[in-house]
């Protein structure tokens, strides 16, 4: 091993350091190497320390106007802008503001976005100059500082001397305890979830994560997922603890395989970590006939089942890649369990959660909370041990409803988070995912509460009731739905109500539900309907 090598290997095993005691020993260890880039624009770690370290002196002056001000960490930084090196610099910027950072994308809708608002309550927002109106739209009043202006203030490298000793007060207040970001999922009163992740849980899990799969700094990783997808941490932590590169790339290109692929293979990438359905569209589009990114040698996938079909085109263009199945909620830190798939699975065949990640304990509990033990039985997952989410964010009934104490046979009581999936042990004894207990589904890479779709239809203008259903099989969303209201006014509707992925591909009018024998609408009615379509 030669003394880079040995370095990066420090770097990881920093223990008890902070995140950005990692990310400074990176751009020292490679300040010249490419930290990210995206299609126009890239900053070596250099200058990306350079960059954030000026933009959070900018904003601490925002927080803390008086010059003798006490200063506190813990707070949230709202960023509502595209991603690009821009936004990941308000990301590290943020952190050295002593906050915790919530990337907002600006596809949400105002709706989303103010309600995302609302829940965070954030004492200051960054946000883009084209996104202002949007930001004025959700009906936010509070502080804000432009992107565009932090970026190019930056740049002209003339932060007064004052602001940067105000800074360094900042940064010594900074701990590993401290929350550094927050991600929205969906929630089932129709208030969207805050998911508050500390710092020494992202780095916990990041270092068992380069480490299995042998990340060096030699690597350029193609990041797919926007920064308020969890799928992104990943990303980016990953290549701050290794000094990899960072390739970030912009959404619509995946509406066109050949100019994607194009874009992987001109830059050399070596890591793909994607959502299912992204990993799907160059394989269901055929892309691989136009080129095939052979310096791959790693690529991992999450938030669905992946179909066979799609695993074997990849598997059968890039003989030599790794592929790995990844698990895990947002609430315990990325993922809790992964599968190295060393052969070819057939259609019909199930791949299995693997193996659990160190540091973290994986349970099947059955409805009375026991481990299930017996093959094909199904049990709820739940994950113990560390990286746990330190909570819901201002959500304390939520909190303690998914995150329990749980005593284990032997005695001993740990803190568990109870995701809410299942799964059953094969005859091999591997854990194979079987659903969701609940309404909870997850669709294109985002998890979704079926009951929060309802609550927006329910009040549209036209809609008594309704109800949604989720076709697993072929990734479908549909709605149905009763009242006097045409299908294509309540698609118009809820369009402008919820982000894309959570409006249904179908709308059905129907005269009335079928119930259950509990007096509830019949979802398993509507499921074979939607099957049978």
């Amino acid at each position: 091993m030669n003394d880079k090598g040995k370095d990066m290997n420090n770097n990881i095993d920093n223990a008890g350091k902070t995140i950005l005691d990692i990310f400074e020993n990176t751009a020292v260890i490679h300040g010249k190497r490419l930290a990210v880039k995206d299609p126009v624009r890239e900053l070596t770690y250099g200058e990306l320390f350079e960059q954030a370290q000026r933009m959070a002196a900018e904003v601490g002056e925002v927080l803390y106007p008086e010059t003798d001000a006490a200063v506190e960490t813990g707070f949230p930084i709202a960023i509502l802008a595209e991603k690009s090196c821009s936004e990941l610099a308000a990301v590290l910027a943020s952190v050295y503001a002593g906050s915790f950072y919530v990337c907002i994308n600006p596809e949400q809708t105002e709706s989303r976005i103010s309600s995302i608002l609302n829940v965070l309550e954030p004492r200051l927002v960054i946000v883009e100059d084209k996104q202002k109106e949007k930001l004025s739209w959700a009906g936010y009043e509070g502080k804000t500082l432009s992107l565009d202006a932090l970026v190019e203030k930056a740049e002209e490298g003339n932060t007064p001397e004052a602001a940067m000793m105000k800074l360094m007060k900042i940064r010594r207040e900074i701990r590993n305890t401290d929350p550094l970001y927050g991600i929205f999922t969906s929630g089932s009163t129709g208030t969207p979830k805050c998911v508050l992740v500390e710092q020494q849980s992202v780095m916990d899990f990041i270092r068992h994560f380069v480490e299995i799969f042998e990340f060096t700094e030699e690597d350029v990783i193609g990041n797919q997922a926007p920064f308020d997808f969890d799928v992104s941490v990943k990303d980016i932590y990953s290549a701050w603890m290794t000094g990899a590169s960072l390739l970030l790339i912009p959404r619509e290109y995946f509406s066109t395989p050949p100019r994607l692929l194009d874009y992987i293979c001109d830059n050399h990438v070596t890591n793909l970590t994607w959502a299912v359905s992204a990993l799907c569209i160059i394989s269901g589009l055929k892309g691989f006939g136009y080129r095939v990114p052979t310096e791959l040698k790693r690529v991992m996938f999450s938030g669905e089942v992946m179909p066979i079909k799609q695993l074997t085109i990849w598997q059968e263009n890039l003989p030599e890649t790794k592929f790995v199945n990844l698990y895990g909620p947002s609430e315990i830190t990325c993922n809790c369990t992964y599968f190295p798939i060393e052969r070819r699975y057939g259609k019909e065949e199930k791949l299995p959660l693997g193996k659990v990640f160190p540091g973290r304990t994986v349970v099947l509990l059955d409805e009375e909370d026991r481990p299930v033990k017996a093959a094909g039985q199904p049990g709820e997952i739940c994950v113990m041990g560390e990286s746990l989410a330190r909570e819901y964010y201002h959500n304390p009934e939520q909190t303690a409803k998914h995150f329990v104490r749980y005593t284990d046979d032997a005695g001993v009581t740990r803190r568990m988070y109870r995701t809410g999936d299942l799964a059953v042990l094969d005859e091999n004894g591997e854990m194979v995912f079987a659903g969701r207990k609940d309404f909870q589904i997850k669709h294109m890479g985002h998890r979704i509460e079926l009951e929060e779709i309802e609550l927006q239809m329910n009040a549209l203008e036209g809609v008594r009731q309704s109800c949604c259903s989720y076709d697993a099989k072929r990734s479908r969303l549909s709605a149905y739905y009763t009242g006097d209201a045409a299908a294509s006014e309540v698609h118009r509707q809820l369009k402008e109500k919820l982000p894309a992925y959570m409006v249904p591909w179908k709308f059905h009018h129907v005269k009335e539900f079928r119930l259950n024998k509990n007096g509830k609408i019949d979802r398993k009615v509507l499921t074979e309907l939607e099957e049978t379509e």
